[in-house]
């Protein structure tokens, strides 16, 4: 091996070392923190790799009530797929429940239990967003296996954005403007 090799190589080592080991502490947070948002992306996309895209399929069914829901044909709709067992959509629902007002919601509870049980749950957590007991597997028609997941409708009937995991109000309320660009 010629000498220049063998410093190159000790270059590489040396550089190698330094992103690997930084010596200040800011570099490595910035290391540590750039490792993790890795691990979550990745997380994040296995997750939800069987999530639809495309076309939704359609969505008309009955809530826990009664009532006939739907998606909507004038704007965007919030598709919640979550469960009363999942501890993660213990942190979601909060938030989806603050869009109800504003937005169109639908939430599907996968596993959850009777009707009965689910509008105990709803009572006693004081959410006010409409759902359908998914009782015939809609859940598998969408490709929602990790919970919750949440898919952002526009007005005809494509999906703009699929997520799975903790999520944020504001996330869900900026892809929801975004959505609404393409109402007619």
């Amino acid at each position: 091996m010629s000498a220049s090799n063998k410093l190159s190589r000790s270059k590489k080592q040396t550089c190698l070392k330094k992103l690997l080991f930084p010596q200040k502490r800011l570099h490595r947070w910035l290391r540590d923190l750039l490792l993790f948002g890795i691990i979550a992306f990745l997380a994040l996309s296995y997750q939800q790799r069987h999530m639809i895209n495309g076309h939704a399929p359609p969505l008309s069914s009955l809530t826990i009530e009664g009532a006939p829901i739907s998606l909507s044909t004038t704007e965007p709709t919030l598709v919640y797929f979550w469960g009363t067992w999942c501890p993660v959509c213990r942190v979601t629902s909060p938030m989806v429940n603050t869009l109800v007002d504003d937005h169109h919601v639908v939430t599907i509870a996968v596993g959850s239990g009777t009707d009965k049980e689910i509008a105990q749950f709803m009572r006693e957590h004081d959410y006010q967003f409409k759902v359908v007991n998914d009782t015939s597997n809609l859940h598998q028609q969408w490709g929602a296996l990790a919970f919750p997941a949440i898919y952002i409708i526009d007005p005809q009937g494509d999906i703009r954005f699929v997520t799975s995991g903790v999520t944020s109000n504001i996330g869900l309320k900026l892809r929801l403007l975004i959505a609404s660009v393409y109402t007619n």
